[in-house]
């Protein structure tokens, strides 16, 4: 599955404070919210809908849910789990290296 890649699309600092660097809570509040219209994926602005008049992708709503799911079932899952992350040209590359099952 392709995914938009929040660190990707945030990296003009013109528009953007600390650009460079995951900010958690960048788009929360009313001020977050006005500056998702600067997030470009999905072939158009995060806060723009698809249409016939445009290229934005169909199903994008479809992807935030089926992530929200798979984490959802991940945290159900498992209790918890290990990771590595190595730079990469894109910002990090991350791999699961380790899953503990959750006990009921």
């Amino acid at each position: 599955m392709l995914y938009g890649y929040q660190p990707f699309a945030t990296k003009d600092s013109r528009i953007f404070d600390r650009a460079d660097e995951f900010v958690l809570d960048r788009f929360v509040g009313e001020e977050g919210e006005e500056m998702l219209k600067h997030v470009l994926w999905s072939n158009g602005p995060e806060s723009g809908a698809p249409s016939v008049n445009n290229k934005q992708c169909a199903g994008k709503d479809i992807v935030v849910l089926a992530l929200r799911l798979l984490l959802v079932e991940l945290f159900r899952r498992y209790y918890s789990f290990d990771i590595e992350v190595l730079a990469s040209p894109l910002g990090a590359a991350v791999t699961v290296t380790s899953l503990k099952q959750a006990g009921f």
